[in-house]
């Protein structure tokens, strides 16, 4: 009894215990809990932004195990990625880069100014420098699309024979005089003039103007001439500047350079040397520009006597750009990273051009055949030109006007030529051929430049290996054209003519050209052939024209008084920090500068809604 007694005792005791012992631990958990509420409300007053502090996000990483660390941090970056995606897809991909006015670049030329005047200009540096002071009539796009420029808008007469422009009347000249009819009519009689001594003389043969009113003028023809838009971009010189300078004193005159036009850019100074020669010019734009303002503040033309001495200077980086890289030195510009070399498309041939007059063996057409199947044209473009151009088989190049792909070709086959010269009965002695005592010997004239030297010397390995006694006659550049060209005193001559921007091949072919100042250096006559150029001369209609002049080069070319050898490009190296270069065929080397209002330095980002 006593023993159930103790137990029974015991177990009271230890319930007791244990509700006891729970109770302090309700109690204890009530207290916690109680002083964990009044730490956050103290925290809470003392944190009023309601979020941890970085002292407090700095110890997380002690609370936390490895695996929640890893969980947050996986979070945490595709948050990010979210975030920039959002960015990107709302903002940035709208944000587009536009030009933005200011900066300079400095360009090469070769020689020095003479006349900065559109109307006496003479070399490549005086035409580079007026093609950006004065503006035209009309103009060329990067197409070479003739499109309005001074000229609002222009008709023509059915009759094809009036021409008739009216003209912007917001078009200023650099000094801030307008410029007017009065200022075309002017210089269209100043280059009429004689005493002028214009080189645009010819041009205007047979032209007249008249001024309709203070901005309208008219031209009238002797007949109708399909090129004749071509000529309106000729510049416009101020007739407020010039009219009191006599036409026999022009050149002299100091606007030749110093020079006030109506262009893009304007003349702000220049530096001479003791000789007088200028050494460096610089333009500054016109903000004043009755067209697009251009973006780049100023041009600084720097002058130097040839190609060596100005690519030494481009190399040691003395100027940004280059007006032309000769292909003798391309393999110096092949890993030039902050350059864009620009090869454009140019309406040039190289031709090689037979004088029947001055050697009786080139009268005969089986000698010409022969002499025209020993050339490997492909060969001369790979060694000389280093893949800059192409080989041509006609005097239009691809992409003008008259452009005829199914002409008559003559490929490269040295064993027909040996059997067409065998064949007119000449013998083969000591690797040369003779026709009885006579000698089959040409001589081959060129212009002492290095590309026509190292074609010319082709050339002359060509025919020297089917037998053709060829010795060179090398001409320097200033005696080619008083020498050599304007005397037709030469045998074969290899030599380049540019066409221009509309393919009016009959200054080149027309039998009426022959002697100078025609440049019919071939001296071709075919009566078929002077009809055709006649008439294409006389419409508008490119389709008509064009089907004229693909006759008359499959009759040049079955009379073969030339052999066309190849079509160069025009390479400008310009400096990478020029952007906006859109332009890819030129007529002339001033042509690169076509859209010069476009080209920019500096840029600037916009957001696109």
């Amino acid at each position: 009894m006593a023993s159930k007694i103790k137990f029974f005792s015991d177990l009271w005791q230890n319930f007791k215990n244990f509700v006891v012992f729970q109770f302090a631990k309700i109690k204890k958990s009530l207290k916690i809990a109680k002083q964990k509420k009044l730490d956050k409300k103290i925290v809470g007053l003392l944190n009023k932004k309601k979020l941890p502090n970085w002292q407090q996000f700095k110890q997380l990483s002690k609370v936390l195990t490895p695996k929640e660390t890893l969980l947050i941090k996986i979070l945490f970056g595709l948050i990010i990625a979210v975030f920039i995606f959002l960015l990107y897809a709302n903002y940035f991909q709208k944000l587009t880069t536009l030009p933005k006015n200011g900066g300079e670049f400095s360009e090469v030329l070769i020689g020095s100014p003479l006349y900065i005047n559109p109307i006496l200009a003479h070399t490549d540096a005086d035409q580079d420098i007026s093609a950006l002071i004065f503006s035209g009539l009309l103009k060329y796009n990067r197409d070479l699309e003739l499109v309005p420029d001074l000229a609002e808008k222009y008709e023509i007469s059915e009759d094809q024979k009036t021409y008739t422009f009216h003209l912007k009347q917001g078009a200023k000249w650099h000094d801030g005089e307008k410029l007017t009819a009065s200022d075309i009519v002017f210089t269209v009689l100043s280059i009429k003039d004689p005493d002028f001594k214009s080189p645009l003389s010819r041009s205007f043969e047979g032209v007249n103007i008249e001024k309709i009113d203070d901005y309208t003028v008219k031209f009238t023809l002797l007949e109708p001439y399909a090129a004749f838009l071509n000529i309106m971009t000729f510049g416009i010189i101020p007739q407020h500047l010039w009219y009191d300078i006599p036409p026999s004193s022009a050149k002299l005159a100091i606007y030749n350079q110093k020079p006030i036009g109506s262009g893009p850019y304007k003349s702000r100074s220049l530096i001479k040397d003791k000789q007088g020669n200028i050494k460096a010019y610089t333009l500054e734009k016109n903000k004043n520009y009755y067209g697009q303002e251009p973006y780049i503040n100023k041009i600084i033309f720097k002058f130097y006597p040839d190609y060596e001495t100005a690519i030494n200077a481009f190399i040691n980086k003395e100027v940004q750009n280059l007006n032309f890289l000769p292909k003798e030195y391309l393999d110096k510009f092949a890993n030039k990273r902050e350059l864009n070399l620009y090869n454009l498309i140019i309406s040039q041939y190289t031709a090689i051009f037979f004088n029947q007059k001055n050697n009786e063996i080139l009268k005969n057409k089986n000698i010409r055949e022969a002499l025209t199947y020993a050339i490997d044209k492909n060969k001369i473009i790979e060694d000389v030109l280093k893949n800059q151009g192409q080989s041509i088989d006609g005097p239009i190049p691809q992409g003008f006007l008259g452009y005829n792909p199914d002409i008559k070709k003559y490929g490269y086959d040295p064993q027909k030529a040996v059997e067409l010269i065998v064949n007119d009965g000449w013998t083969l002695r000591d690797e040369i051929f003779y026709k009885k005592d006579e000698e089959l010997k040409i001589i081959l004239t060129t212009v002492e430049q290095t590309t026509n030297i190292k074609v010319a010397n082709l050339i002359k390995e060509f025919w020297d290996n089917i037998g053709v006694n060829t010795e060179l006659q090398i001409i320097s550049r200033n005696e080619i054209e008083k020498e050599i060209i304007n005397p037709r005193n030469y045998q074969v001559l290899l030599y380049g003519q540019i066409i221009g921007y509309d393919p009016d091949l009959f200054p080149f072919w027309h039998s009426s050209q022959t002697s100078h100042p025609g440049v019919n250096l071939a001296g071709y006559i075919n009566r078929r052939a002077d009809q055709l150029l006649e008439e294409a001369r006389l419409t508008n209609d490119p389709n008509i024209r064009d089907e004229k002049y693909r006759e008359f080069q499959n009759l040049l070319i079955e009379d073969l008084p030339t052999i066309f050898l190849f079509n160069p490009t025009y390479t400008y190296p310009a400096n990478k920090i020029i952007k906006g270069i859109e332009i890819q065929k030129i007529a002339k080397p001033f042509d690169r500068f076509i859209g010069i209002e476009n080209w920019h330095i500096k840029t600037k980002k916009r957001f696109i809604k």
